[in-house]
């Protein structure tokens, strides 16, 4: 600081001090702010008391309420078509076909031709 020039130290101090100036007002009106709402928290107590209410259950009742979850739907829902070729052998069209139903599809049947609704 010893090599800034006196107007620019004046116009540093005098920003710091409306800073500071600033802050401290801003500190009392937080503080006068938690007054009248320690105040007002007074005058709900009171309140209370003289009409015998429990604290307990206006605790309670001040609790948020749990909404409900919604339930997932899982990935394993039943298909609704099925294969059936062979002996009564089952596919439901899912992963890879089984060798005995490529056999058939290669002779010439058509995946149609084995298709059951369930």
């Amino acid at each position: 600081f010893k090599d800034i020039e006196l107007p620019r130290l004046t116009r540093i101090i005098e920003t710091l001090q409306s800073v500071k100036e600033e802050k401290e007002l801003n500190a009392q009106i937080e503080v006068e702010a938690e007054e009248k709402e320690r105040q007002e928290l007074e005058l709900i107590r009171t309140q209370i008391l003289e009409k015998g209410l429990s604290f307990d259950k206006l605790a309670s009742l001040m609790k948020p309420s749990k909404k409900p979850r919604k339930v997932k739907k899982t990935a394993t829902e039943k298909t609704k078509t099925c294969y059936v070729f062979g002996d009564n052998k089952r596919w439901n069209g899912e992963g890879e076909v089984p060798q005995e139903l490529q056999s058939l599809l290669d002779k010439g049947y058509e995946l149609a031709d084995f298709l059951q609704s369930e």
